[in-house]
């Protein structure tokens, strides 16, 4: 796992440096054209490939998107064209199926598909992921990080940044989870959310 001392940190470093050079396409950029399966594919392709430059398996197939329409997480297509408020689910979705299930990010998401709606949900969705992506950007690289509780989190050790990342990606998960959640078990109604 380890590739020498100071290898997790210049890995970790050329990460974040393609991370800073990504970024999810504001409402604006969106096709303003309705757009049929093929020609979403390819743009979803486009948008979301370097969140898995790893992953050998394509992000987002035909077969994917009428799963989320018949799952009802998306409104179905309108002859058979997908709109800015489809491509808007869509980023969304594929964006965060990395580490939430369908039903989480199916709470998430809003359950009016109206246009304004979904484009004002949509438009937080990318500020937060940018801020996001600025908060772990601003992460130093090398060295030691120093956590609450005087805890050192040395950046040079490879297995170190794996397991903290690990833990950190689980326990946000189930603080997603938990949010979504009411004291009884129930869903948190749209209207007590925030």
């Amino acid at each position: 796992m380890s590739d020498g001392r100071g290898g997790a940190a210049r890995r970790l470093s050329g990460w974040l440096d393609g991370l800073k050079n990504f970024d999810l396409p504001d409402w604006d950029s969106l096709p303003q054209l309705d757009l049929y399966m093929d020609q979403v594919i390819l743009l979803l392709t486009r948008y979301l490939s370097p969140l898995e430059p790893y992953e050998e398996e394509k992000p987002v197939t035909a077969s994917i998107i009428n799963n989320y329409v018949r799952m009802k997480v998306m409104p179905p297509p309108v002859k058979k064209r997908y709109s800015r408020v489809h491509l808007a689910y869509l980023v969304i979705i594929c964006t965060l199926k990395q580490s939430l299930s369908i039903s989480c990010i199916q709470r998430m998401l809003p359950a009016e598909p109206g246009e304004e709606t979904v484009r004002a949900f949509y438009t937080d969705f990318v500020r937060k992921y940018r801020a996001s992506i600025g908060f772990l950007c601003s992460m130093p690289v090398g060295g030691d990080l120093l956590l609450p509780g005087g805890v050192r989190l040395p950046l040079e050790e490879e297995g170190s940044l794996v397991t903290t990342s690990a833990i950190l990606s689980t326990l946000s998960k189930s603080m997603t989870e938990f949010l979504l959640h009411r004291e009884d078990g129930g869903e948190i109604p749209d209207d007590e959310e925030e």
